[in-house]
């Protein structure tokens, strides 16, 4: 039975199933280390049908393929967790998580490489639920194995100023724009301080005190469009690019719906629907929003027009998944989004240029379109935050600078 206890500091190691599933259905497998009442889980590179796993004796039955080899590679992690344990009441008198934890990660850790711990970083994301933060992550590696092909061998030390400084270098002969070449340097620098965090390299190795990222940062680029910009594409007729109609009408509900995600959107059910309300939890940082749609005639119309038109039988709202998600294997369902979303942003443009409307406008714009609209009306930046589902407001207070100075001066002014 793979449960240990100390006395002394009330301490408990054990192997478990976690009950929230994966996006493939099955449960990941976690070591919980528990010391004085507070835990923190492990992950394990293992998963299973809840029917596989024996709860009580914490490990996988008998019957489980490659059972005996999986459990035993759970003791040996057990193990290693319990020599710290027995090393921490040796040379102190008291400990914690923490204390623990620099002798954890340094032990299941030590010699990894760049690589290595950039995958192990991947996989805690995708155990947390944050897939897209984990799919910018993978896309940054992509990156970076494409441009150094000796990349798996390299360890944190080889990662400096000069290492960055050419990978930019190549992202631009590549076509690559600051806000592009920005995601991948904020990740290698998240990577690089958990890694610190982690004492698996020295704060002296450290690239980014020199190698600045706000040189980046976009200014004065306008992501929304204006209320008379909004109101031609409300106005728009269907007819004059028939192609465009799926596009337009996913872009005014993502408004109305309080900036909604496409990949929220596209998985939006019919009996998600009622009486214009509907919950949902964001797929980028889970928050559970909740959404009143607005009783106007462009909502009625929209979803009248998909009641009847349905190109394949699926319980979803907008014609964008074929299937039921879980029949989706994770790179087939981000490969039709991300078709989609490229179909749509194209009949985008097209409307733009249509209406005269001179801003390089995609379906994202669309949050952008109702926090600056919202913001425009004086809604407390608090509500917005609520409503686009941030975990900081500082994510939000970014949105005005699609604002004019003087836009912003009357906002402000207006709190006075």
């Amino acid at each position: 039975m793979l449960n240990l206890k100390s006395e002394v500091m009330n301490t408990s190691l054990r192997i478990i199933c976690k009950k929230n599933s994966l996006k493939n259905g099955l449960y990941p497998i976690y070591l919980r280390v528990t010391i004085n009442r507070r835990s923190k889980f492990y992950s394990t590179p293992f998963t299973c049908k809840l029917t596989e796993w024996d709860e009580k004796q914490g490990e996988f039955k008998s019957k489980f393929t490659n059972a005996f080899v999986f459990n035993k590679t759970l003791r040996k992690m057990k193990d290693y967790a319990s020599d710290i344990i027995s090393i921490l009441e040796m040379e102190y008198e008291s400990y914690n998580l923490v204390l623990f934890d620099k002798y954890y990660s340094r032990k299941t850790n030590e010699g990894i490489t760049f690589v290595q711990f950039f995958l192990k970083e991947i996989e805690a994301l995708k155990s947390n639920s944050q897939v897209s933060y984990a799919r910018s992550m993978e896309d940054t590696l992509v990156a970076l194995r494409k441009f150094e092909k000796k990349l798996d061998a390299y360890k944190f030390e080889n990662i400096d100023y000069q290492f960055l400084t050419n990978f930019e270098n190549s992202l631009r002969k590549k076509g690559a724009n600051d806000g592009g070449i920005g995601v991948y340097m904020r990740n290698i620098r998240r990577i690089y301080n958990t890694a610190i965090n982690y004492k698996l390299v020295q704060q002296q190795y450290y690239p980014f005190r020199d190698f600045k990222l706000s040189k980046y940062k976009k200014r004065n680029v306008r992501k929304a469009l204006s209320e008379s910009e909004f109101k031609k594409l409300l106005d728009f007729d269907n007819e004059k690019i028939p192609s465009s109609k799926n596009a337009r009408y996913a872009y005014i509900f993502s408004y109305y719906a309080r900036g909604m995600n496409f990949t929220d959107m596209a998985e939006l059910k019919w009996s998600d629907l009622e009486n214009n309300y509907f919950n949902y939890h964001r797929n980028k940082t889970d928050a559970l929003l909740k959404i009143k749609l607005p009783n106007l005639p462009i909502i009625n119309e929209i979803l009248e027009f998909y009641k009847m038109y349905r190109p394949f039988d699926t319980p979803y709202i907008f014609p964008i998944l074929k299937k039921n998600l879980k029949d989706y294997e994770d790179s087939e369902l981000r490969a039709r989004k991300h078709n989609v979303i490229s179909f749509y942003n194209k009949q985008l443009k097209k409307i733009m240029e249509s209406c005269n409307i001179e801003k390089n406008i995609s379906f994202y714009t669309a949050r952008h379109t109702f926090a600056t609209s919202a913001l425009r009306n004086n809604v407390n930046i608090n509500i917005i935050k609520q409503s686009l589902g941030h975990k900081r407001l500082s994510t939000t207070e970014s949105y005005l600078d699609d604002f004019h100075d003087s836009e912003v001066d009357n906002v402000i002014n207006n709190i006075f």
